[in-house]
């Protein structure tokens, strides 16, 4: 079941600690809200069935986000069971999507409030469209792709390596672990796609400093 989307947010009975549950391990979320579709299927309260399902298969979810999934389990009991279970995975998220998805992500308070194209359950700060997951550094001090640390090109220092706003021995070092790469390389103060005598230059060039 296709779990993110854009909408307005009304209620958000889920909180960051369950959009981080959900970011990190949103497959094994739906592997176990799927394993109760089927298990309460034939129950006399399908919603109540759900609910302790969910919350025992997903202990660390929090009660409100249990709810939510609950009630868009017996959503999609009651309006895609047989397409979930007899058709293609796109038919059913399909009716997923047309029939229970918006009613979740407004009870979860899943949103993409600065336009980003990441919601709530992965973007860090969803207040600035420069920060979320995989975005590139702006030089600003924030950490703009969401990994919790502040890289060289984030702190708008590019012989900082080491991320500790000095030039220092340290960064040398880091420069020094690197040298002779070729390809994707952190280390690449100059910006030729390598880390040569070159790198090794510019940061000598800067060593002592603070950024």
């Amino acid at each position: 079941m296709a779990m993110l989307a854009l909408t307005d947010g009304l209620s958000a009975q889920c909180d960051s600690s369950d959009f981080a549950l959900l970011c990190n391990d949103g497959d094994m979320v739906n592997d176990a809200v799927f394993s109760c579709g089927f298990s309460c299927f034939l129950a006399s309260d399908i919603t109540v069935c759900f609910d302790g399902c969910i919350a025992n298969a997903v202990p660390q979810m929090s009660a409100g986000c249990v709810s939510c999934f609950a009630a868009q389990s017996t959503c999609v009991s009651d309006n895609c069971f047989l397409t979930c279970a007899f058709g293609s995975e796109a038919d059913c998220a399909a009716c997923v999507a047309g029939n229970c998805q918006a009613d979740f992500e407004n009870c979860a308070g899943i949103v993409d409030l600065d336009g980003d194209g990441e919601s709530t359950v992965c973007d860090c700060d969803d207040s600035n469209a420069d920060v979320y997951p995989g975005a590139p550094g702006t030089a600003a001090g924030l950490d703009n792709n969401c990994d919790g640390a502040l890289s060289a090109e984030e702190l708008g220092c590019p012989l900082d390596l080491n991320g500790d706003a000095l030039i220092t021995v340290s960064d040398v070092l880091v420069l020094l672990s690197e040298f002779g790469c070729l390809s994707e390389c952190s280390a690449d103060i100059d910006g030729d796609g390598l880390v040569t005598v070159s790198d090794i230059l510019a940061l000598l060039g800067g060593f002592g400093t603070d950024c």
